[in-house]
């Protein structure tokens, strides 16, 4: 999972940033269908641009694995073919440590979750989840 989220983060790293955007100005609902993936990298981006340590970041992480994971015998049992189930088999694992390793990795390759985001609504964004 860590190199699938690290391409999506350079992939969409315009649609990122503008997520981070909208949440400077609230009311804002942030959510995917499982809350694991693209929910689950901004949240960790903020996270990390507000000081959270990656071991916590990696643990707010796993209970998106947690509440997502009683959904997953019937999305299985969805899949038109063999190759589709076993690719939402693979993907529906626990990601573990994964956004602590992907905080790491967004530092080594672009100076932090500030420096990727690069957007001056962050900083309101960090005051409000440090409040």
């Amino acid at each position: 999972m860590l190199e699938a989220y690290l391409a999506v983060l350079e992939t969409f790293r315009a649609q990122f940033t503008a997520a981070v955007d909208a949440l400077a100005d609230p009311p804002v609902l942030l959510h995917c269908q499982g809350g694991r993936d693209r929910t689950g990298l901004v949240v960790a981006l903020l996270l990390a641009a507000a000081g959270v340590d990656a071991e916590t970041i990696a643990a707010d992480h796993a209970l998106s694995d947690e509440s997502w994971a009683p959904h997953n015998s019937s999305w299985f049992e969805e899949a038109e073919d063999e190759d589709e189930r076993a690719r939402r088999q693979r993907i529906a694992r626990p990601a573990g440590r994964t956004m602590a390793e992907l905080v790491a990795e967004v530092e080594s390759c672009y100076g932090g979750p500030a420096a990727y985001l690069a957007t001056a609504n962050l900083d309101t964004v960090v005051l409000r989840l440090r409040a």
